[in-house]
């Protein structure tokens, strides 16, 4: 992915006209995403997808829905190729787009609000605090957390109750799923209540339906590792969520990298299979077809590769019964190398 701006090199030019009518009505995490490309744009750094949702730990998914928003503002440009990858970006002058963000294509309200930042005004907030209603929330959520709440914590609840019209048992709920999940992070819980309010979830039930999907997940990896008759333990599920949430990658992607920890190392192997996971993210693998590629790159390398000789191992020492065992001797090297061709 290439990026293309007529800004000089060695700073990075915001111009007044963004600041003044793109930057106040866009999400701040579109925002974070221009700036940063922006950024990018200027030191003439050739980029991938994933290296940049890498870069700013977000899902290629929110990534994609940011670029989404700055061509619609006619902010930059992007051309892709056949299969839906972004080969070049090209940057416009907010000075000369002719779009303001008004001119955007009406979105639902759910969508609208989503894009908002997260902070009703100091006014309402300081209304809201007398609430009957979110005086327990808070008080809630405390027991959850162990914990008072923060200020910037307190923001996002009422968030989630004024702007998203959530109800109070909902975002309990939201806690709750997201606790269970090993993560009590602002930001995940934000992109999870995001993710509900986009999809249209307004109560517990749906809710419910909406991440028992995360949960037939969570066994279908737990069978695939041969682990029945019981619930997946804390760590198990926080890897699990960081497969789907954090890398993104399909069940599909993730079985197969299950199936190959199971063959290389005969037993259920959580790391094993993250190591691979990585790898895959890293070499830019996004579906099944991406990995089919990647193993006959490999075994086309590995048959252009001359076999190295092996010198003959001698063993030295006493010729006692305890030597006379052929002990195992691990090829720690070669099993690093297993581990990558996976």
């Amino acid at each position: 992915m290439r990026l293309h701006t007529t800004a000089p090199s060695g700073a990075t030019l915001v111009q007044n006209t963004f600041i003044d009518h793109y930057m106040l009505q866009a999400n701040g995490e579109y925002v974070k995403v221009y700036l940063y490309l922006l950024r990018c744009a200027g030191g003439n750094m050739e980029l991938t997808l994933s290296s940049v949702a890498d870069a700013l730990e977000y899902t290629e998914k929110d990534l994609r829905r940011a670029l989404a928003y700055w061509e619609k503002v006619n902010l930059l440009q992007m051309n892709c190729a056949p299969d839906g990858t972004i080969q070049d970006i090209t940057f416009g002058d907010p000075a000369c787009s002719g779009s303001a963000p008004s001119s955007v294509p009406a979105a639902s309200a759910k969508q609208t609000e989503a894009r908002q930042p997260l902070a009703p005004n100091r006014e309402r907030m300081d209304a809201l605090r007398e609430n009957a209603d979110i005086r327990q929330l808070f008080f809630v959520a405390e027991q959850y957390l162990q914990r008072p709440l923060s200020s910037s914590e307190q923001e996002d609840l009422l968030y989630y109750y004024d702007s998203l019209h959530f109800s109070a048992d909902l975002i309990e709920y939201l806690l709750e799923y997201c606790i269970s999940k090993g993560s009590a992070s602002r930001h995940y819980m934000r992109k999870v209540a995001l993710a509900w309010a986009e999809a249209g979830i307004t109560t517990v039930s749906q809710a419910r339906e909406e991440t028992n999907l995360y949960n037939k997940n969570y066994f279908s990896i737990m069978n695939a590792f041969g682990i029945k008759g019981r619930n997946p333990a804390a760590p198990e599920l926080k890897t699990m969520s960081y497969w789907i949430n954090e890398l993104g990658y399909s069940l599909d992607i993730i079985l197969e990298a299950c199936h190959r920890t199971i063959r290389q190392t005969h037993q259920p192997n959580f790391q094993y299979a993250n190591k691979i996971l990585e790898q895959w993210k890293k070499q830019g693998v996004r579906t099944a077809a991406d990995i089919i590629a990647l193993d006959k790159k490999r075994q086309a390398e590995q048959k252009d590769r001359p076999q190295r000789q092996q010198p003959p191992q001698t063993r030295a020492g006493s010729s006692n019964r305890f030597n006379n065992f052929n002990q195992r001797e691990y090829d720690y090297g070669q099993l690093e190398r297993q581990l990558l061709n996976s």
